[in-house]
């Protein structure tokens, strides 16, 4: 029997038998033995008791299973006792179902050691549920390839900036050692200022289109079917907002993994899951955008979902808009760092200004790192990696010349201000 992953199966594990989505096979690099990663399927008696009930009991006499979020379980192939029919109803709500198959609506989870319960629709598909593609020629030996993109604006000169959108390409198969090397970033090209980077990637767009229906290609002189997709999708704050049909971050609803109000993206307790922006959902609220004709019923809605007029054009290529796109935490960082330099730096008098460059200038940097601007009339010509490397060394000229009552004034304010 063949199991594709996303399919539903039984399997034996903890001397019993259990029922769980296969979400992933994996292969180990040690013993070359396959691997299942399974996500749990937990039936009534198996519910934390606070959602025990009278109305779920009734689902579950009437097939209701339900879905547990992490962690999930590794097992090996010989664990796995055969398939299940299992539907999550929410992908299936204009089916007919049989009554032997067993259906899920909800979801159980965990947050902050508490348990907690969720809509299926609040989930992030499997792949196997929107993405298709042909069955390769069987005479033909198969390569499969996932293709990361990077995309960022920078300046092609250090003190005068004239903004420059740099596109790289990197093949994902490769193993991290070799996903380090400069040789393996592929540059697809440049998109000047003021240019329409849609119309840059649009040739990209219409051959990864080709490669994800598979194509036939030489290979070692011989005929292969090469199939491929789009991975991850990297990109600073403003232009991976772009990328993923968001609103920028300075919107109320800015992110583009979640929709946490502006004024509360600093809190920590946040349900994640109950939250997140899910692909399926933000495509039903770009139809009710797009059904619109008026602009202001547009505006309206676009600023209740913080999403922009359209899609993004790599939403063509079948991916997951929000999953695929990560935060890119290198970028986050740096500008909290440059942040932080501008606001102790506007605490210094214009003593505590010479004696800070004099310390600055005194003080012994690595002999590779380059030359780095006055950090305090030329911090606005900061590049991300001097930001970086400033605060490495920043708290050891701090305490070179300042007094210990000075810095707990400068602490307390930045407390203050932030």
């Amino acid at each position: 029997m063949i199991y594709k992953s996303g399919e539903f199966i039984y399997y034996h594990h903890d001397n019993r038998r259990q029922l769980g989505r296969l979400r992933a096979i994996l292969k180990n690099a040690k013993d070359e033995q396959y691997r299942l990663r399974i996500q749990k399927i937990v039936d009534y008696d198996n519910l934390p008791g606070i959602f025990r009930g009278m109305t779920r009991q009734e689902r579950s006499v009437a097939g209701e299973v339900w879905l547990q979020d992490e962690p999930f379980e590794i097992i090996t192939v010989s664990e796995v006792l055969g398939k299940a029919s299992v539907i999550i109803t929410c992908q299936y709500q204009h089916q007919h179902i049989s009554e032997t198959t067993l259906k899920i609506t909800e979801i159980v989870y965990k947050h902050q050691n508490r348990w907690h319960i969720r809509d299926a629709v609040l989930s992030y598909q499997h792949p196997s549920n929107y993405i298709t593609i042909r069955p390769p020629p069987s005479s033909m030996p198969t390569y499969k390839l996932f293709i990361d993109l990077y995309y960022d604006d920078f300046g092609t000169y250090r003190n005068v900036y004239h903004s420059l959108g740099g596109v790289y390409l990197q093949f994902g198969n490769m193993p991290t050692h070799q996903r380090k090397l400069l040789k393996n970033h592929f540059v697809l090209g440049f998109v000047p200022f003021g240019c329409n980077f849609d119309e840059f990637i649009l040739p990209f767009v219409y051959e990864m289109k080709e490669f994800e229906q598979g194509k036939v290609m030489k290979v070692n002189g011989q005929d292969a079917w090469v199939m491929a997709g789009l991975g991850v999708v990297t990109s600073d704050l403003p232009q991976g907002n772009d990328l993923t049909g968001i609103k920028r971050h300075n919107a109320n609803k800015g992110c583009r993994t979640c929709l946490v109000p502006h004024e509360l993206l600093t809190k920590f307790d946040q349900d994640i899951p109950n939250i997140s922006r899910y692909h399926h959902i933000t495509n039903e609220q770009f139809k009710e955008i797009l059904q619109e004709n008026v602009s202001s019923a547009k505006e309206r809605l676009c600023t209740k979902y913080g999403l922009r007029l359209r899609p993004s054009i790599l939403d063509k290529l079948k991916r997951d808009r929000h999953l695929q796109s990560p935060q890119d935490a290198y970028h986050a960082t740096a500008g909290k760092i440059g942040r932080l330099l501008r606001l102790t730096c506007e605490l210094f008098s214009r003593e505590g200004e010479n004696d800070f460059i004099k310390s600055w200038k005194d003080f012994e940097k690595p002999k590779k790192w380059s030359r780095l601007p006055n950090p305090i009339s030329h911090r606005d010509s900061f590049m991300m990696s001097d930001y970086l490397r400033l605060a490495m060394i920043m708290p050891y000229i701090l305490q070179r010349f300042l007094k210990v009552s000075i810095t707990i004034t400068i602490i307390v304010i930045i407390f203050i201000i932030k």
